[in-house]
């Protein structure tokens, strides 16, 4: 290999501008294929061959109910029942409008059935208070069905002022008003008298499930449906006291996928920003540095173009090469332009002799480093995990181009433009500090056995977490209200789900702790129809004279209102003046009930007419559905509507039943437990939870799987290349101790190896088993250790070792956790790495003879 590097960069040398040329057409070219077919495949399900019983439950879940797999949910919350009742229709018209973007628009527990027969699904006990609040209102409701309109109000009211007001006068005064004075300011002053009936002070929740038309072949697939479900919010103008959310397995993805792809973007440019630092810092050279930053861009793009014209797209994994490019990339190019600069140091000063020599020290290095990293990489390949395989087959292709480029670029590039300045070369400090390392070496040697020793033992604790929520800003909107569907007790995709025929283990699932509720299809039946039904008649009875009223009454002129609000006006001062009691109606109320309705007197004609319809409009929507609340029967499952029932029985009969957690389950232990214990009662319980949980399997399993591959091709390369046995165990002394190492604290801090950093362990032995070798090869060339620290490689390693740094680093404040979990404990094991190579490294080969 050294000789056949060295006779491709004499030939470079000597055509070295038709080299240029031509690397500056196959880049404009393969730029090209790279732009125009550049692609992203952001569908997390075709990251992993899923073939294991656990998926084909799924999978035929999804068959039977595919409106209910990739959805998103839109939950509209407010304190004001009318309120959400109607934001949400807005909210479900609007949709429905789209059918481009939605193939499926769906509010069950918002159709008017379920509004319709409303006492039928109360408890016992909240319908006894519903019968309680409609006799308050009964006089109310009386006088506006006998005059819909806001004379009858009125007529009510004075009657209430001549004699003993009826019950609930208080809180009529207060809305009326309230009402006048916002139509006085020109605002909203409907009255909510469907609040006043279904009175709380709880927040209620409508959901609304989606199912949109996504496109795979774009970078962010869901990007228009979650612009047009934003956009959605402030289009509609819906009033303060609602809130709408986005949530589901369609918004938990995109914005993950959203993360991930700007976090490799952010990382990206702070990485190049790093390296510029750490070059023009420690490199010192323009040449150098310009060449560098050169190699990148060429590199990057063949990559890109490689990836595509093999692999056909990147994926959310493989896409963090791009920054990891930089890092293998420069360790290359430093290696090999430091050893150029040391060699016109030593007084070569014809350029090409210089950089043969250069290619005769580094050549079987650089290309051990390019075969182990690559054979590491490749170790994914055969894995049932797709998206790693992806990854294993790009990066080991970038390390070639990153190999190519380095031995016919920047021979090329020098030759043109002429020998770095002259430089120091080594690093004094660690030159210092290794030799009294080496002056302690049973010390040191104890040392990090015990380092070692410890590590294992922490290393041996780390955890597993497979869920993808793990991977989650905790932060963003989908996230947070996830959790608040969880501790409501709502529908959520992180629930079970069990398609049978026949009944489940309802008692068995009921008794497990980490089970809140069991939701069978007939649980959307009302329970105990018969007594309600009772009750219900004697509603009935009660509002006979409301329900069954002859609206025979005109509505009256503007100009009537505002003489019978003066005659009202009048009749209250005689009231107030005589001292008598009206009950137990607040001074301050009647007060400013007066103050409003004198007001009132000077309105316009416009303003009326708006103060009736805000009075009158709702209330008369109540009684309407009064009408048709008392006049219900017995319900059956069949009259359940067909929105719902298509989400609780399939076409071919199987029911479905839903089973959610009892805890949070974003917490590992609860979702392990909750999957756990209800498959141990029905062994084909599903759902998204299950998914995770068997994807998890297939990760661990891979990965082991990977380490072992990449372990045997590398072991067997340095074996076949250094003939050495004791070299290589050298080389992968600091690779084992500082993965470790990295485990170790990644216990102590808190960092639980999750579905994406698990990447950092394979990494370590791909990435850091290149310094090793550029440091056990110098050695085994120049004879002993004070050569080696007197070289250009400990400079090499440093400085390529901080720029891998930097690019981990970068990708540590990606906004997805889990690209920023990668960043993080790779920046870790890098740095651990560097310690370990350039001072302990040395002090173990010390110890050793070099045989050649």
């Amino acid at each position: 290999m050294t000789d056949f590097l060295t006779w491709w960069v004499a030939l470079v040398t000597r055509r070295a501008w038709i080299t240029l040329f031509t690397l500056l057409l196959s880049t404009l070219v393969l730029g090209w294929v790279a732009f125009t077919q550049f692609r992203i495949n952001s569908d997390l399900g075709e990251l992993i061959d899923q073939s294991a019983p656990w998926r084909v439950d799924f999978d035929q879940f999804e068959a039977k109910f595919p409106h209910l797999v990739r959805t998103a949910v839109v939950v509209v919350s407010s304190s004001s029942l009318k309120q959400l009742e109607t934001a949400t229709q807005k909210i479900v018209t609007y949709l429905q409008d789209r059918p481009q973007m939605f193939s499926e628009v769906s509010a069950p527990g918002g159709e008017a059935f379920f509004r319709d027969h409303a006492f039928l699904y109360m408890d016992l006990e909240t319908l006894d208070d519903m019968t309680d609040q409609l006799a308050q209102a009964q006089p109310w409701l009386s006088a506006v069905a006998d005059d819909p309109s806001l004379r009858g109000v009125l007529r009510l009211v004075a009657q209430g002022i001549d004699n003993d007001p009826p019950a609930g006068f208080d809180r009529v005064l207060q809305l009326l008003s309230g009402s006048a004075e916002q139509v006085l300011a020109g605002k909203d002053g409907t009255v909510w008298w469907t609040d006043e009936l279904f009175e709380s002070s709880d927040t209620r929740y409508q959901l609304i499930y989606l199912q949109p038309k996504s496109s795979f072949t774009e970078t962010l697939p869901d990007a228009q449906v979650m612009g047009q479900l934003r956009a959605m919010v402030s289009e509609l103008d819906l009033p303060a006291t609602v809130q709408v959310k986005l949530t589901g397995e369609l918004a938990l993805q995109h914005e993950e996928i959203e993360a991930a792809v700007s976090g490799v973007s952010l990382a990206g440019w702070l990485a190049l920003g790093l390296l510029f630092a750490v070059m023009v810092i420690g490199v010192r050279s323009v040449k150098i540095i310009i060449a560098t930053f050169m190699l990148l861009l060429i590199g990057v793009l063949w990559t890109s173009a490689y990836a595509m014209l093999t692999v056909g797209e990147y994926n959310t994994l493989s896409l963090v090469f791009v920054v990891m490019f930089f890092g293998l990339a420069v360790d290359f190019a430093l290696h090999f332009s430091l050893r150029f600069q040391e060699a016109t140091n030593r007084g070569n000063s014809n350029v090409s002799d210089a950089l043969a020599s250069s290619t005769t020290s580094v050549g079987r290095a650089i290309s051990l480093c390019t075969l182990t990293t690559a054979l590491g990489f490749l170790g994914f390949y055969p894995t049932q995990y797709q998206g790693l395989a992806d990854l294993g087959v790009i990066s080991a292709g970038g390390m070639v181009i990153a190999w190519f480029l380095t031995f016919t670029f920047l021979p090329a590039f020098y030759q043109v433009c002429g020998a770095p300045r002259a430089h120091e070369m080594d690093l004094p400090t660690s030159e210092r500090m290794v030799t009294w390392l080496i002056g302690h070496r049973p010390l040191v040697i104890g040392g990090v056995v015990l380092v070692a020793l410890v590590s294992a033992y922490w290393a041996s604790q780390m955890s597993f977490d497979y869920s993808v929520l793990a991977l989650k800003d905790p932060k963003a909107e989908s996230m947070q209200t996830l959790r608040v569907l969880q501790r409501e007790g709502l529908s959520t995709d992180y629930q079970l789900v069990v398609l049978k025929d026949e009944p489940v283990e309802r008692a068995s699932l009921e008794q497990l702790e980490v089970v809140d509720e069991v939701r069978s299809p007939q649980d959307w039946v009302p329970q105990d129809q018969e007594d309600k039904l009772f009750i219900v008649e004697d509603i009935q009875q009660l509002l006979w004279s409301a329900l069954n009223a002859d609206e025979s009454e005109q509505a009256p002129h503007p100009q009537a209102l505002r003489l019978r609000a003066q005659e009202m006006l009048s009749n209250l001062d005689a009231t107030l003046l005589s001292g008598q009691s009206m009950g137990d109606v607040a001074e301050s109320t009647v007060n400013q009930f007066r103050a409003q309705l004198m007001a009132m007197i000077h309105a316009s004609d416009e303003q009326w007419l708006t103060w009736q319809a805000a009075v009158i409009d709702n209330l008369l929507e109540e009684l309407a559905w009064l009408q048709r609340a008392t006049a219900v029967d017995v319900v059956s499952f069949d009259d359940l509507p067909e929105s719902v029932r298509k989400r609780l029985v399939a076409p071919s009969g199987e029911q479905l039943t839903v089973i959610t957690p009892a805890q949070d389950i974003a917490e590992l232990d609860a979702l392990s437990a909750f999957i756990e214990e209800v498959r141990g009662v029905e062994p084909n319980a599903t759902g998204r939870p299950v998914i995770e949980w068997g994807v998890g399997q297939i990760v661990i399993d891979s990965f082991l799987q990977a380490m072992v591959y990449a372990l045997i091709a590398i072991v067997t390369v340095l074996l076949i290349a250094l003939r050495q046995p004791i070299a290589v165990l050298m080389i992968l002394l600091p690779l084992v101790l500082a993965a470790a190492m990295t485990l170790a604290l990644g216990v102590l801090l808190g960092l639980p190896i999750n579905m994406a950093n698990i990447l950092v362990i394979p990494l370590i032995f791909g990435l850091g088993v290149d310094n090793g070798i550029h440091v056990v090869d110098r050695y085994l060339g120049e004879g002993d250790v004070d050569h080696l620290m007197h070289s250009s490689t400990p400079r090499a390693v440093l400085l390529s070792t901080l720029t891998t740094v930097g690019a981990f680093a970068a990708l540590s404040i990606s906004p997805h956790a889990g690209t920023a979990s990668i960043g993080l404990l790779l920046s870790i094991a890098v740095g651990l790495l560097l310690v370990i190579t350039v001072f302990v490294l040395p002090v173990l080969l010390s110890a050793i003879r070099p045989q050649g």
